[in-house]
């Protein structure tokens, strides 16, 4: 007989991947990604629409472990589409210092400016700490979405998302980075040796895990998947593979950077074997369940109702989103067009580099945790989280479509013409 917890388990996820699919169909009525219609569904079935009649419909473990789970499988398949030695290269990673420290300085100099000191939750209000917190969520891009974006138009190995996902890993990093002095800052101090040792430790993994993936485990998952096919076993060297994936997810986590940057080097590791094909429908089919529940769980997260109290901080909200767009866009575009990219494929750089998730979302919780910012602050940065995350969508995609467009006009150019 189930339990309860087992009952609310099903329950849930019945909900969830149906409420999904039908975001999914609706959506693409309007020829828009279907992430927009997950984080939409999000926003509706969370605290500031559904919960305001005192409904309660997920559970937020339940919902954190699934959607921890779907994003670890959407980066697996992206680094199975990504060639790990087009991606950490000089021209990536002036493209991610750009992308940082624009929306850094501006995201700052807004916060400072335009946000009280009744929106602190501290008794003893920090408004230079507060405003660091602000501009360091505006750093790390969200791979998961463009990632998506990239996927869903069969141009993960075009140079565009190889400069995009390759930034976007830099990236990660220099959030660390800069989250630990504002933590620091936070608490009266930054300590210059910890920096160097948690910016040390990041690129040590990264390498290390690389090398060990190439020359060890993506061996040894090759030869468990040719030992088990004489005995039937046709998904031993997938089993294995994940199972990696989770590990590299785990030391990724347990050293300060996103799980998900291990979940993405795995698959790199893995993209250059012959049983790429095979593992991009295992992971997919595991992703179609997960990953739409990532997405709706960043909607669940808005509670608008927290920040009624302070009508001003909606504005505040609407200046912040055009700056953390804008300030992505020209701090990512600009380096790429210096590295000789065409200026649609800059663009795109910049428009696939602008939306914020995860690790946006880890600092402001940060903040909140440490008393820097109040609840209704809070809600108002996760929104700006999801509105600068939905908005680019569209303008990325069309921005790749002119992209391919001007590539097949390219090709058509320098074919021979008929005799």
């Amino acid at each position: 007989m189930a339990t309860l917890e087992a009952t609310a388990l099903y329950e849930q996820l019945t909900i969830l991947l149906v409420l999904a699919t039908l975001s999914h169909f609706t959506i693409k009525r309007f020829r828009q990604p279907t992430i927009i219609g997950e984080i939409g569904i999000g926003v509706i079935l969370g605290p500031s629409v559904v919960g305001a009649f005192g409904v309660v419909l997920f559970d937020p473990g339940l919902i954190e472990s699934f959607a921890a789970l779907g994003a670890i499988f959407l980066l697996f398949l992206i680094g199975l589409e990504s060639d790990f030695r087009a991606m950490y290269t000089k021209k990536n990673f002036f493209v991610a210092l750009g992308g940082v420290l624009l929306p850094l300085a501006f995201g700052f100099l807004t916060a400072y400016f335009m946000v009280g000191v009744d929106a602190i939750g501290s008794p003893d209000p920090n408004q230079f700490a507060m405003a660091m917190f602000v501009g360091a969520t505006l750093v790390a891009t969200s791979t998961a979405i463009a990632a998506s974006v990239l996927l869903d138009m069969g141009l993960m190995r075009d140079d565009v998302a190889q400069t995009i996902m390759g930034a976007a890993v830099v990236d990660d990093i220099l959030g660390l980075v800069i989250l630990s002095m504002v933590v620091g800052m936070a608490k009266g101090g930054v300590d210059a040796v910890s920096l160097a040792v948690i910016t040390g430790t990041a690129v040590a993994f990264i390498v290390v895990a690389i090398l060990v993936g190439i020359y060890f485990f993506s061996r040894i998952v090759v030869r468990v998947q040719v030992a088990g096919m004489p005995l039937g076993l046709k998904h031993g060297g997938f089993i294995i593979a994940m199972a990696v994936t989770f590990l590299y997810a785990f030391v990724s986590e347990a050293i300060g950077l996103s799980a998900i940057i291990g979940a993405f080097i795995a698959g790199t590791m893995f993209s250059s074997t012959p049983l790429r094909e095979d593992f991009t429908d295992g992971a997919g089919y595991l992703g179609a369940v997960f990953t739409p529940i990532f997405f709706i769980s960043l909607g669940l997260l808005v509670d608008l109702r927290a920040s009624m109290a302070q009508p001003s901080l909606f504005l505040f909200a609407g200046v912040l989103s055009v700056v953390a767009v804008v300030t992505k866009v020209v701090g990512c575009a600009i380096p790429a067009r210096l590295a000789k990219m065409s200026r649609h494929e800059s663009l795109s750089v910049g428009w696939g580099m602008t939306p914020r998730g995860e690790v946006g979302l880890i600092v402001a919780l940060a903040a909140l945790s440490a008393g820097v910012i109040g609840d209704g602050l809070f809600s108002i940065i996760v929104l700006v989280m999801i509105v600068v995350s939905v908005v680019p969508a569209p303008f990325f995609k069309r921005s790749l479509q002119v992209v391919a467009k001007e590539r097949e006009e390219a090709k058509r150019e320098e074919a021979p013409e008929p005799a």
